[in-house]
């Protein structure tokens, strides 16, 4: 555990490193660079790691890709966030990359989609759970072909280093991933 979190640390320090070095012009490509980074990063910690981490991402991915197969997005609360956020069928958070904004698109660098699967519904529907506003549950076309789903206009995506229900290990994430909150919005700076 210690190995994680001093890892954790460096990767968050490079992070910054690296905000601090780019331009002042605010751009969303540096933004994105730096969060690419840092997930990047997150993922080689979560895959890198002794034996039993390691399957122990494989199972989350696994419970992630079953709980695509239905695309039912729900609430719960979240003792580490301290209040209640999305989350999918099987109970794993679910996040927003900020760089999508309200993007119809994926902006997710190539370099770290397999770290944030993208919810998605194979049956090209999607299900609210009852303490959600169902009109705002979206299924969106991308461009390799998936539906991914929305809530309030956001793009929804699962964590790999979530190994079971109630993590949230990539609440802010470079800055760039956060949880949801029941009305749709964006839990964190």
């Amino acid at each position: 555990m210690s190995k994680r979190l001093l890892f954790g640390a460096v990767a968050m320090i490079a992070v910054l490193m690296l905000a601090a070095c780019g331009d002042d012009s605010g751009s969303s490509s540096s933004n994105t660079a730096a969060a690419s980074a840092a997930t990047t990063a997150a993922g080689g910690a979560g895959t890198s790691a002794a034996a039993a981490p390691t399957s122990a991402a494989s199972a989350g991915t696994t419970a992630a890709g079953a709980a695509a197969a239905n695309a039912t997005v729900t609430d719960a609360d979240n003792s580490t966030i301290g209040q209640k956020i999305l989350v999918d069928s099987a109970g794993m958070t679910i996040y927003l990359f900020e760089p999508d904004g309200t993007s119809q698109t994926s902006t997710v660098p190539a370099g770290i989609k397999a770290n944030w699967p993208a919810v998605v519904a194979t049956s090209g529907t999607a299900v609210a759970g009852p303490d959600l506003d169902a009109t705002k549950l979206t299924v969106v076309p991308q461009p390799d072909g998936t539906k991914q789903v929305a809530y309030n206009g956001h793009l929804l995506y699962t964590f790999v280093s979530d190994t079971a229900p109630g993590q949230a290990n990539g609440q802010d994430l470079g800055g760039a991933w956060y949880v949801i909150s029941p009305s749709g919005d964006q839990v964190g700076d």
